[in-house]
């Protein structure tokens, strides 16, 4: 009888690699367009970074239909700083990218240098951004008596690098 070979699926120095990957995903796409948080996604990986630091969490494989919510996974990788989205640098106006194009294009480039499956960016003016790895849409704050949020920019991925 010849002998078994157990592969795993993914070797444990690949998911560290993924982990950090998401993680870094996550901080750099903040601190390029000045969020106040992000949540990038890539396979079994979801990392949350604000100021305060980054949290990548896995998920958990169910027979459940719904997703376990984000408080009730365990982190797989935690990374505490202050003001970790925080960009200290003298060319601090210059380099700020504020502008709603800007802010599409630095989240276009961060899915695709990092091969993430979603993006979800939360602005410190009350705007929000989300991308896959198909569109990028860019809503500017809730304003109004209805709060409704006014699409700024809505691209295909392509169009935007």
């Amino acid at each position: 009888m010849p002998p078994r070979y157990i592969v795993p699926a993914m070797s444990l120095r690949a998911q560290q690699q993924d982990r950090l990957n998401v993680a870094l995903a996550a901080v750099t796409c903040g601190r390029l367009s000045h969020a106040a948080s992000v949540t990038a996604n890539r396979g079994q990986y979801c990392a949350h970074a604000d100021e305060y630091g980054v949290k990548v969490t896995q998920a958990r494989r169910s027979s459940s239909s719904q997703p376990a919510a984000d408080g009730n996974r365990d982190p797989v990788l935690e990374l505490w700083g202050a003001e970790m989205l925080a960009l200290s640098s003298p060319l601090k106006e210059a380099a700020r990218r504020s502008d709603p194009l800007e802010r599409a294009k630095v989240a276009a480039r961060t899915v695709r240098d990092h091969d993430l499956d979603a993006l979800r960016v939360a602005y410190p003016d009350g705007g929000g951004l989300s991308a896959d790895r198909d569109t990028v849409v860019l809503f500017g704050p809730r304003r109004g008596v209805l709060r409704r949020r006014v699409r700024l920019v809505r691209a295909a991925l392509g169009e935007l690098l």
